[in-house]
């Protein structure tokens, strides 16, 4: 009997994996016994990890504080003003579609939620629509709860350097963010304002197109009898000190962002 309800809950892992292979993975790993154990955080407690991070990224934002800040043009074309209203058959979809992740700041389980998406969608619906027509991200939605993340399973546990901060945030935040990237990316695809060559965050491409690319690139300067180097950057903590007024001007004027759209990225820019 126990086999059978193993084998049944390992199934219904892997058919929940459908279509996501990032997911796919860990479910194998796990059924190889090859995760990780994150548990173990060496002699360092939370407020060791909170104060380490800030530290990080306020060392970086000191050492570029003397930057002038970048003059960006009015080059969009075309220009968003307000975000489409989403349906309940949209959100239905994406609660079916959410990996079973729960936050701590959850009420209810992402399960249970699954579970009774139908019954919720219409609030859920409700609430990213009011979002969306007063351009303003609620605050409650905003916070996470971090977790420190080895960078390498082989790596010194008790360097906090070794570690990387995960935010895991409540599911109806996650739901917020998918529609809006969801329309955002719908509108920059049909303006052609993503560079050609981006894999990030793109349908159908990923770290493997971005690599085939640099390898044929490689490959066919080779077949011209041509030498290639190769230069990797690796910026220290980008996301963390993404300056957010830089970032607005950007979505306003490449972008085209506008109006109720716009004050819906700032709302969700600000602590």
């Amino acid at each position: 009997m126990y086999e059978e309800k193993n084998c049944q809950y390992w199934r219904t892992k892997i058919h929940d994996s459908e279509g996501n292979s990032r997911q796919l993975w860990r479910t194998l790993s796990s059924i190889m016994g090859e995760q990780n154990n994150q548990s173990n955080h060496g002699t360092h407690c939370a407020d060791d990890f909170a104060q380490f991070f800030a530290d990080k990224v306020d060392s970086v934002r000191q050492s570029t504080s003397t930057t002038p800040k970048q003059d960006i043009p009015t080059t969009a074309s075309h220009s968003i003003d307000a975000w489409t209203p989403v349906t309940a058959n949209e959100v239905e979809k994406m609660i079916g579609d959410a990996p079973n992740k729960t936050c701590n700041l959850d009420p209810a389980p992402t399960w249970l939620i699954k579970e009774f998406h139908g019954l919720l969608s219409p609030f859920v619906v409700l609430l990213i629509n009011v979002s969306f027509i007063t351009g303003c991200f609620p605050a409650k939605y905003k916070q996470a709860v971090v977790f420190p993340l080895l960078k390498k399973s082989d790596a010194d546990k008790n360097e906090p350097k070794n570690y990387r901060p995960v935010s895991n945030l409540p599911c109806l935040s996650k739901l917020l963010e998918k529609v809006a990237q969801t329309q955002l990316q719908r509108f920059l695809t049909a303006c052609d304002k993503l560079p050609i060559h981006q894999s990030a965050y793109r349908q159908f491409h990923s770290t493997e197109t971005a690599l085939l690319k640099v390898l044929n690139d490689l490959l066919q300067a080779a077949d011209r009898g041509q030498v290639s180097s190769l230069c990797l950057l690796d910026l220290k903590a980008a996301f963390d000190t993404v300056d957010h007024e830089l970032l607005v001007l950007r979505l306003q004027r490449s972008f085209g962002i506008r109006g109720i759209a716009l004050a819906w990225f700032i709302s969700y820019s600000q602590v």
